[in-house]
């Protein structure tokens, strides 16, 4: 009974998704487009038993905790045909890919150091956080930086707490702020960067965040549809892989060493 209730709230939340269909508008000089899947994660967040069914509760007994645990490894079945539709895209761009190579190798060198850069002043002297900043800022926090934290500090440390609790953040949220980021990117920053720039820029993350900005994007340059999301989910696979190697030995090290320089100056405040 439980998936046949959660089967239909999906089939409804897909129906409701549609028929609002792709939206834009424009905020300042910003267009920013607004698509199907947008709406699902949040219909999905909005009637999830913590938040509308804490308020409703006969939504509760339809929509409780076990449909919601039941939802989750659904998650992964879902992305399987679209990793497989992201394969066939990329093939035709190979020779593109080949040509922007290092571009999409050294991007990954600025991210995470910009993580630190801005998130261990915040986390120390606005948050006043502990250890626990290290972790939360040594990586945009995916699942390689999982792998790292434990294997460096384990799984019960500040550090790892740091991690999980952006990971867990970014899951809930990164989806939804990285479909606003690509609309925004593709429609203020083309005349700026080259639009492949920009789809590489959706790589890091989560599959589902860089589908969402890569989707919004593609929305912006309907034209280049196939090559921005070839772009982006090529991005993300390389980032993956070098973040592993490069957090192990230069991200959280750096981290943890500005970490304690500037913890000292805020004791000595």
């Amino acid at each position: 009974m439980s998936y046949i209730k959660l089967h239909i709230a999906i089939i409804l939340i897909i129906l409701v998704s549609e028929i609002i269909g792709v939206q834009k508008f424009t905020v300042w000089v910003t267009t920013i487009t607004l698509f199907p899947m947008l709406y699902a994660v949040i219909l999905g967040i909005i009637i999830s038993p913590n938040v509308l069914g804490k308020v409703v509760k006969p939504l509760k007994s339809i929509i409780s905790d076990k449909e919601a645990g039941l939802a989750s490894p659904f998650i992964i079945a879902s992305l399987a045909p679209l990793a497989a539709k992201y394969g066939v895209l990329t093939g035709p761009n190979v020779p593109k890919l080949i040509q922007y190579g290092i571009p999409l190798i050294v991007q990954n060198f600025g991210v995470q150091p910009g993580c630190a850069l801005l998130g261990i002043p915040i986390g120390i002297f606005i948050f006043k956080l502990g250890r626990e900043v290290i972790g939360a800022s040594f990586d945009i926090c995916r699942e390689p930086a999982l792998g790292v934290v434990n294997q460096l500090r384990g799984p019960d440390s500040p550090e790892a707490l740091g991690t999980l609790s952006v990971y867990i953040a970014g899951t809930i949220y990164g989806t939804l702020w990285w479909a606003i980021i690509g609309s925004v990117l593709g429609s203020s920053l083309a005349k700026v960067f080259n639009v492949y720039a920009l789809a590489m820029a959706c790589g890091p993350g989560s599959a589902s965040m860089s589908t969402a900005c890569a989707t919004a994007m593609s929305l912006v340059f309907p034209e280049l549809k196939d090559s921005i999301l070839a772009f982006a989910i090529a991005s993300n696979l390389v980032s993956g892989v070098i973040a592993v190697w490069y957090d192990t030995i230069v991200g959280f090290p750096l981290t943890e060493k500005l970490y304690q320089v500037l913890s000292r100056r805020r004791k000595g405040g």
